[in-house]
């Protein structure tokens, strides 16, 4: 693929994805061998294990959205910049959520 390509794929790959969340995509869209650079503590490898990683983001962060603010793409390699927002509603690498407090000010 074109570097344009692995741009768009990533961007597909961030809206189907997590955007929408939609972890059966992973099966269609990541390599059965796939390795994380920086797993999350307990991850596996391979998609079942970024299953696991996507998995627990969004049992904390339910409304988690990622938006794109720049890519760079060379060759085989994408860069993606971003950000995400969320709410933490949810235990999160067993921190647990502190809606009341965020919602009322009550700290």
């Amino acid at each position: 693929m074109a570097a344009a390509e692995n741009k768009e794929f990533m961007t597909h790959f961030i809206e189907e994805v997590i955007n929408k969340k939609n972890l059966h995509a992973i099966d269609d869209l990541v390599a059965k061998d796939f390795t994380e650079q920086v797993p999350f503590p307990g991850q596996g490898p391979g998609r079942e294990g970024l299953k696991f990683a996507i998995t627990a983001m969004l049992a904390g962060f339910p409304d988690m959205h990622w938006t794109v603010q720049e890519q760079i793409a060379e060759g085989e390699k994408v860069v993606t910049r971003f950000t995400w927002t969320g709410t933490h509603a949810g235990a999160f690498m067993g921190i647990p959520p502190r809606i009341k407090g965020w919602r009322s000010g009550e700290w």
